[in-house]
């Protein structure tokens, strides 16, 4: 015996379980890797199909027809009329954001307005703006098109035309 502990000879059959213990590790390690490249990919899926998904961006504000307001409220607030009005400029555009706090931007002829919305179903939504809460139902949303209507105060109803 050494003072350095006992030394064993390698014999053919240690060599053999060294070899196969390597080759263990190997397959564990790359099954491991495997594992965790394949739950990245899977996990980073977009969604392309609800709502949220097919709004998010900048769209450019065509059109809103606006009904229900009162004659009374037109005198006292020249703002609030029935009428249909086309924008189509490039800073006529309404765009819902992406972040955390589901923001919103109108912009109609300049003067820009942020408030939030809260996606409901899977074909309406809620905006909150300057001109109070609006509940909103698609009637139509593809690639290129977006219309709805935001219904104020279960009253006054503004029907959104929106493109790409």
């Amino acid at each position: 015996m050494s003072k350095y502990g006992t030394k064993f000879v390698e014999t053919p059959l240690i060599i053999k379980l060294k070899t196969k213990i390597l080759t263990m590790k190997r397959q564990i390690t790359l099954l491991g890797l495997l594992l965790i490249v394949t739950s990245t990919i899977i996990s980073c899926k977009k969604d392309t199909t609800s709502l949220k998904a097919q709004m998010l961006g900048r769209w450019t504000l065509d059109r809103i027809v606006t009904t229900g307001y009162t004659a009374d409220e037109t005198l006292k607030d020249p703002t609030k009329i029935n009428a249909d009005v086309t924008y189509g400029k490039t800073s006529d555009y309404v765009d819902y954001k992406a972040n955390n706090d589901d923001q919103v931007e109108v912009s109609l002829s300049g003067n820009r307005t942020i408030g939030t919305y809260i996606i409901i179903y899977s074909d309406q939504f809620t905006m909150d703006l300057n001109d109070g809460s609006n509940f909103c139902a698609v009637n139509s949303i593809t690639g290129n098109k977006f219309q709805f209507t935001a219904t104020i105060n279960n009253r006054i109803k503004k029907v959104y035309y929106l493109s790409r």
